[in-house]
């Protein structure tokens, strides 16, 4: 930003406890979300991408005065978020409301049907911390996972704002949890959690180094998947 002297708000970070509250909570959750239909999950988006259109000017601030975005920059990447809730409301009706029918060489019926793991954490950068922020989100809740997200702990009022936007438009709170604060503190206690089942990452070569060797301390394998 270009003042750092602007105090915008206040910002509650999240410890221990709150992490496990958030773990328990989204774990208890993901039973409920993965049998949700599909539609109602992209009718959730599309009813997001309209009430991130009708408060452009909340969001236009933040970005602005938070992320020290430009605002032709800004309005671009509300553009770009308004995209990807139509996308994944798309995606989710394409790809998970029915099986998908594998025809089998001796005339057998095969179906391939596509599922949540479970509880997902989602981290994302403060370079753009409402469209990548809210398009890791959108894709790991349409698969039918539970989201906690960790916003780069420079822009967390980016990451309230959509947040308690889907929240309103509603998706359960119990399955979309939000955790600001320091990445390294937060990332220890969520990463070594067998709780957690999936990461979504954007971010550094240095930092995702670090997230694959606490993943690997783990046990068990990893399937990176790379778009």
């Amino acid at each position: 930003p270009g003042n750092r002297d602007e105090v915008l708000g206040t910002v509650l970070e999240a410890g221990k406890d709150e992490v496990e509250a958030a773990l328990v909570s989204a774990t208890e959750a993901v039973p409920q979300w993965q049998h949700t239909l599909a539609s109602l999950r992209a009718e959730l988006f599309e009813k997001a991408a309209v009430a991130l259109e009708k408060q452009q000017d909340a969001f236009l601030t933040c970005l602005v005065h938070e992320g020290g975005k430009t605002i032709p920059d800004a309005l671009s990447e509300i553009r770009e978020t308004v995209d990807y809730c139509y996308y994944y409301a798309q995606q989710v009706r394409l790809r998970f409301s029915s099986a998908i029918h594998l025809p089998g060489p001796t005339g057998e019926r095969n179906e391939l049907q596509l599922h949540g793991r479970g509880v997902f954490l989602c981290i994302s950068p403060w370079n753009f911390p409402l469209a990548i922020f809210a398009g890791q989100i959108l894709a790991a809740l349409g698969a039918g996972n539970c989201v906690i997200a960790k916003p780069a702990q420079q822009t967390p009022s980016v990451a309230f704002q959509f947040v308690r936007l889907l929240h309103e438009i509603g998706v359960p709170k119990n399955v979309l949890h939000l955790l600001p604060g320091p990445g390294a503190e937060l990332g220890k206690l969520l990463l070594s959690d067998s709780r957690i089942h999936g990461v979504a990452f954007t971010g550094s070569t240095r930092t995702a180094t670090w997230i694959n060797r606490a993943l690997a301390d783990r046990g068990g394998a990893i399937i990176p998947l790379i778009a």
